[in-house]
């Protein structure tokens, strides 16, 4: 194959993998078990995972994707999850997302955010009033290294039930070893252990447990299937599955754009 058509399989590879992560609702639910019987408010094992909705008007579907509150007033989640048809400059009016019963006040979204690639792919919801009826997420002071296993959480499903996974956290290298074209930036990777994020889950946490409390470590941007550059399939190819997440750890790009926002986080 020549350079350009080399070039040309990898482009068509990430616009392939773009497609999916940006589609809206999840059609099936991909979990590494049953979905939690618990609101969609928060999930029963006392993480602050909460549902994260928009509704424009009668010619737009909505989404639903998910978030973690990180202090009383504040959820963090994807940048494609505020943005009407998730396209970048379509900003959703605040008015028009909710965080389960919440309305929510203002939106803060990441600088540098790149739809095709998903870096910098967070936001900030503020919302019109604070939730007490769960602790918001400790974050992380470093990234977990390769080979560490963590929880990923959301409401990638066709009922309110929250559900979560487990999963690795790979390196790029290890991934990037087919014809698909992985984005660079702050983000982490991983493969599954036993499930794994689906459409809704964007936005969604990775948490690593410590002293029975979640640590947040990052939120959730897509997927893909390494060999095709694809949808993926949990089901039919779990090996080929690939995570990508977007770290907001204290050492990442956007612990400066979080703790800019949140007085004394």
């Amino acid at each position: 194959m020549t350079r350009q058509g080399w070039w040309r399989s990898l482009s068509v590879g990430l616009v392939a993998f773009v497609a999916w992560a940006m589609t809206g609702q999840a059609s099936a639910l991909v979990t590494g078990g049953a979905a939690a019987a618990a609101s969609s408010s928060a999930s029963a094992d006392g993480s602050p995972v909460v549902l994260v909705e928009a509704d424009h008007g009668v010619l737009d579907r909505g989404l639903r994707c998910t978030g973690t509150l990180v202090a009383p007033g504040w959820v963090v989640t994807a940048q494609h999850c505020t943005n009407i048809g998730r396209e970048p400059g379509r900003p959703y009016p605040a008015k028009d997302l909710r965080v389960a019963s919440t309305r929510v006040a203002a939106v803060f979204r990441m600088d540098g955010y790149d739809a095709g690639s998903l870096v910098n792919d967070v936001a900030l919801l503020q919302l019109a009033a604070p939730i007490t009826t769960m602790t918001p997420a400790r974050i992380a002071a470093e990234p977990l290294r390769s080979s560490a296993e963590a929880s990923v959480y959301g409401f990638g499903g066709p009922s309110a039930a929250w559900h979560s996974a487990q999963v690795r956290v790979t390196s790029r290298a290890m991934v990037n070893d087919g014809p698909c074209l992985f984005p660079r930036g702050s983000l982490t990777f991983v493969t599954s252990v036993h499930g794994g994020s689906s459409p809704g889950d964007s936005g969604g946490p990775m948490f690593e447990w410590r002293n029975g409390r979640p640590v947040l470590l990052t939120v959730t941007a897509g997927a893909a299937d390494r060999s095709t550059c694809g949808s993926p399939s949990l089901t039919a190819r779990p090996q080929e599955w690939v995570g990508i997440y977007n770290r907001v750890d204290r050492a990442s790009a956007a612990w400066t754009f979080l703790s800019g926002h949140i007085p004394g986080l």
